[in-house]
This record gives structure tokens, C-alpha cells and sequence, in this order.
């Protein structure tokens, strides 16, 4: 096996056990959280929304992984038909900007909210932050575009 196979399967390997870490971490977020009674809280809906981010983000670093071990082997298998990673990377990016602009989820104590000290640092803030949404939502429907448009099958001509 050449270098470059050894290091598409050691990434391939790393992938995999860092989704099925942030999988565990799930599962110990939801036992802690029921078991604290969180269950009918006023957060309780976006709570379900990020723990469904973080099985996502958990699910796509372990096909990402496994695919790239496939590869490493020489033993390919096909790609994704819609562009996870885009749909993926937009959605966390807008739920952060939302968590980080309306208080979604609650926060321990020692977490500091960003806080501005004049209006121009504020509208700034709300400017980048618009711009990060909008190519967010770009991003995500070219995840989308490519589901449908990305794919063409080429005849085979034969050798």
C-alpha cells in the first residue's frame, strides 16, 4: 500500500471514530438530559433540533470515513447523489447564528454571549452574520442542485 492509500485510510479511520465519538457524546447528552427532567422545557423543540444536527454531523463523518477506507482498499463505493456535507455545514452554520442571536438553547454561567459596545459594532455583527445566513442557505441548496442536476450517465464506448 502506497502513502497516499495509507493516508486516505488512516483519514478514513479517524473519520469513523470521530463520528461514533460524537455519537456517544449524543447518547450520553440525551440520558443526562432526561434524566435531569429538560424533557418539557420551553427549549425542549430546539434542543431536539441540535441533537439531530449532532446525529447528523455524527453519521456523515462516519459514511465520510468509510468510504474513504473503501477507496484506501481500492474497492470505491459510489458517491452521495445530494451534497451532504454542503446541506450539513449550512444548516449548523445558520442554527449557530440563530442560537447565537435568539437564545435557543440555555447556557451555563461561564458561557460570555457576544455582546457589542457601540451600534456600528452592532450592525457589523448583523451584517456579517445576514451574509454567513445567505450563503448558508446557498450552500444548502447546492447540496439540493446537485441531488438533482449532478449526476449524468455516460455511455459506455467500450476500449
Amino acid at each position: 500500500m502506497n502513502a497516499k492509500r495509507r493516508g486516505i485510510q488512516i483519514f478514513g479511520w479517524l473519520s469513523v471514530i470521530a463520528g461514533y465519538s460524537l455519537a456517544l457524546l449524543l447518547i450520553r447528552g440525551v440520558f443526562t438530559g432526561i434524566t435531569r427532567g429538560f424533557a418539557g422545557g420551553p427549549h425542549a423543540f430546539w434542543l431536539l433540533v441540535a441533537y439531530l444536527l449532532f446525529l447528523a454531523l455524527a453519521a456523515y463523518l462516519f459514511t465520510v470515513g468509510r468510504r474513504a477506507i473503501s477507496i484506501a482498499k481500492g474497492d470505491p463505493r459510489p458517491r452521495a447523489q445530494f451534497g451532504w456535507g454542503r446541506m450539513l455545514l449550512g444548516a449548523l452554520l445558520i442554527f449557530g447564528a440563530a442560537n447565537n442571536r435568539f437564545h435557543l438553547l440555555p447556557t451555563r454561567q461561564f458561557v460570555k454571549q457576544l455582546q457589542y459596545e457601540n451600534q456600528t459594532q452592532a450592525q457589523a455583527g448583523d451584517i456579517t452574520t445576514i451574509t454567513i445566513c445567505i450563503g448558508c442557505v446557498f450552500l444548502i441548496l447546492w447540496g439540493i442542485w446537485k441531488g438533482f442536476h449532478g449526476h449524468t450517465i455516460k455511455p459506455d464506448l467500450g476500449s
